[in-house]
């Protein structure tokens, strides 16, 4: 398999110049892009006031479209960034990658597309069906609302008809 970066970046980030991929492995049927942010910093979302002190790292995973009938997955390194606004009152804030996915979404935004469009157009079990078909590996509900469908607005669980 390629384990080139710029390949990767190409064929994965295309269109998108926030990222840089780090290195690609393949194991057990998934193949994972360990990728983080190309950029300096980041303006604050409160302040707008940018700053390039990094706070800290942490690790998201974003499953992707499936790439030859194997799963993908992005592990996305983000940084958080202290604010150097004394009168902001947000002291730290993360770098967001708007146009690979939406904050704390656990699919990129081309899966969560693909997800909506069978289920708009297929509606339930049948949607679910093809979806799991196509190797996407979430269910509808999940992709769209970004929670577990068997849990309402209030967290409660409903019961499941068999």
């Amino acid at each position: 398999m390629q384990t080139d970066g710029a390949f990767w970046d190409s064929l994965v980030f295309d269109g998108i110049d926030e990222v840089d991929v780090e290195a690609v492995t393949v194991a057990f049927g998934t193949i994972e892009v360990v990728a983080r942010g190309r950029a300096a910093g980041a303006a604050c979302p409160d302040c707008g006031r940018f700053s390039d002190r990094v706070h800290d790292r942490y690790q998201r995973r974003l499953k992707d479209l499936p790439l030859v009938d194997q799963g993908f997955v992005i592990r996305l390194t983000v940084r958080r960034f202290v604010c150097g606004s004394a009168d902001c009152r947000r002291r730290t804030f993360a770098e967001l990658f708007s146009r690979l996915a939406a904050p704390h979404a656990r699919f990129t935004n081309r899966l969560n597309h693909a997800l909506e469009r069978v289920g708009l157009a297929l509606a339930g079990r049948a949607g679910a069906r093809l979806a799991a078909q196509l190797g996407f590996g979430a269910r509808l509900g999940e992709s769209i609302e970004g929670r577990d469908p068997a849990t309402t607005r209030s967290g409660s669980v409903r019961s499941r008809r068999g």
